[in-house]
């Protein structure tokens, strides 16, 4: 199977169509003249073995016989595509069997577990037939494994797995490193052909994988399901459109000549003003343009979420997660979300060591002595109180977005049909006039309703609040427009600029909730003609039936109720602070 990325992906079927030569090799592995079983010598082992092996033996062995899988499937496909070559197919086989190996074996928790160092290349011989090849690797590793016991380092299933896994390692690296003896025409032919095992990529002689903490999923986001903020969304558009012009061969982005394409943004906006909805519409479109030019592509996320693993392994973890924005054959997007709570400044009093670690090695990934950018990679922030980052590390973020929210009336009444989608498809809201669409709200003049406003100084609750109020109250509340429920929304943003997206999710939930203010019926459950035996739209169709409508005066109603309530907490919130001032 072949990706829309031309990476030929193989699969597990692939891999258990070799098991059988795999547990013979694996159960016939020759050293000092004889004929020795894997799995028997290591039950052998003092403080590993037994008759019931530990689950972290029992996984090393599953991963030993996927590797040699892949040695096989390897082998076959690049002898198939270059003819009888078996200096050639046997290193990259032994290769992407190590790779794969010593990707899939998990590193040590701890510093007290036993490694392997300098081993000797030539015990990795790549000349003979593929059995021939694995037979050797294999003798020599069960030799390391007999010593190490013997001597007493090897004491317990982590040294076991650890010693597997460096082994293979530095077999991936030595099969790495004489790669260039072959000629160009044969690298050509796998440098060409990438291949990819689960979360393990093959690129010619390069291996690289995604870390299971940096793999992201999103909900898709369209530029159209993006409300407001059209300066910010206009950017980012063109920034990803830019980044997939990246040239993977030479190495560079053709932009770079010319300029236009930041390595750093930074989004400044208050909470609930689409700052994540923007990085995950930029990660929707450079999904889609990796796949349209034929680029892998990373995606990263690093949140506060995360900062409690980091401690204790910090820069290791981290420097992991950031080396996939170095891949020079991909495509990539990193997002800081909240900076500021990630990434304390230099001078705060709560900052220890982790954090410092944290900080550091940031900044020196954004703009450090070593920092090339190629245009292949983007790195995004987000943050709710910019003064709180760290000074040195906010001017690293070479451009900046400030990220408003909803900006007009058509804004704020497009986001709450954006939000009550399904309802309106169903029937179930009765909002009179037209919704706007999202591309409609973006050609809205601001300038001329905001010259129309009052002052952002003007008392909460005074004359057009009262206008809008009084125009509603005369109305049926299925002819209340659209028009007017995005009025009174960007009303409430000029009385208070945090009046953004947020509201607009907590006040759509709340309704919702109203919405469906039913019991099921009990006959649902004793009559499975009634429910139970129907089609899934049909049960859609039947629970419909039991909502009540939303009508704009409720949505209004919500509004102003979560306005007033907002203003309460911070006129309480101020009087708190006066209290404590005076005392």
């Amino acid at each position: 199977m072949t990706t829309r990325d031309n990476v030929h992906l193989i699969t597990d079927a692939d891999l258990d169509a070799r098991r059988g030569d795999a547990e013979f090799r694996m159960q016939n592995v020759p050293m000092r003249g004889v004929s020795y079983d894997v799995l028997a010598e290591l039950r052998k082992l003092p403080g590993v073995g037994g008759y019931l092996l530990s689950e972290p033996v029992n996984h090393l062995l599953h991963t030993l016989r996927r590797g040699l899988c892949l040695y096989y499937v390897l082998y076959d496909a690049v002898t198939k595509r270059v003819g009888a070559q078996p200096a050639f197919a046997g290193s990259y086989a032994l290769f992407g069997a190590s790779a794969l190996i010593a990707h899939e074996l998990p590193e040590p928790a701890g510093e007290s577990v036993a490694a392997l160092s300098d081993l000797d290349e030539a015990y990795f011989k790549v000349d003979g037939a593929p059995d021939d090849n694995l037979k050797a690797a294999l003798s020599y590793f069960l030799k390391l494994v007999v010593q190490l016991a013997d001597d007493g380092t090897l004491e317990s299933p982590a040294d076991l797995v650890n010693i597997t896994r460096t082994f293979f390692a530095a077999a991936q690296a030595a099969m790495t490193a004489s790669a260039d003896r072959h000629t160009a025409g044969l690298l050509a032919q796998v440098e060409g052909a990438p291949v990819r095992v689960g979360a393990l990529e093959l690129r010619g002689f390069a291996a690289s994988a995604s870390k299971a903490g940096s793999k992201v999923t999103f909900a898709p986001v369209l530029p159209d399901q993006v409300v407001g903020n059209t300066s910010a969304k206009r950017a980012l558009t063109r920034y990803v459109d830019r980044l997939a012009l990246y040239d993977a061969a030479r190495g560079l982005n053709p932009v770079l000549e010319l300029g236009g394409l930041p390595s750093t943004v930074l989004f400044d906006g208050f909470p609930g003003t689409g700052k994540t909805s923007l990085f995950r519409m930029a990660m929707t479109r450079l999904t889609e343009r990796a796949q349209q030019v034929g680029l892998p592509i990373h995606l990263i996320t690093i949140d506060p979420g995360i900062k409690d693993e980091y401690y204790g392994r910090t820069a290791k973890n981290l420097q992991e997660r950031l080396a996939l924005m170095r891949d020079t054959k991909a495509l990539a997007l990193a997002f800081f979300d909240d900076i500021d709570l990630l990434l304390l400044s230099r001078g705060d009093p709560g900052m220890g060591g982790a954090d410092k670690d944290v900080l550091n090695i940031t900044m020196q990934f954004l703009d450090g002595a070593l920092t090339t950018h190629i245009g292949n990679a983007q790195t995004y922030a987000a943050t709710n109180e910019p003064t709180a980052t760290d000074s040195a590390l906010r001017q690293r973020f070479h451009h900046r977005e400030q990220i408003g929210g909803p900006e007009d009336w058509d804004d704020y009444a497009s986001l709450i049909g954006i939000k009550l989608a399904r309802q309106i498809k169903s029937g179930l809201v009765r909002v009179g006039g037209e919704l706007p669409t999202t591309s409609a709200a973006a050609q809205t003049q601001s300038a001329e309703r905001k010259a129309q406003s009052e002052p952002a100084g003007t008392a909460v609750g005074g004359g057009a609040i009262a206008a809008l109020r009084s125009t509603f109250s005369a109305l049926r509340p299925s002819a209340m427009s659209w028009r007017e429920l995005g009025e009174l929304c960007a009303e409430f943003k000029r009385k208070d600029p945090r009046f953004t997206g947020r509201p607009i999710e907590s006040v759509t939930q709340k309704l919702l909730a109203e919405s469906a203010n039913f019991d099921v019926p009990e006959e649902w459950f004793t009559d499975p003609a009634i429910y139970t035996q129907r089609s899934y739209d049909e049960r859609v169709q039947l629970l419909t039936t039991l909502y009540v409508p939303i009508t704009g005066e409720m949505i209004a109603q919500e509004l102003e109720h979560y306005f007033r309530s907002e203003q309460r907490y911070a006129d309480d919130a101020r009087a708190q602070r006066a209290e404590r001032m005076a005392g």
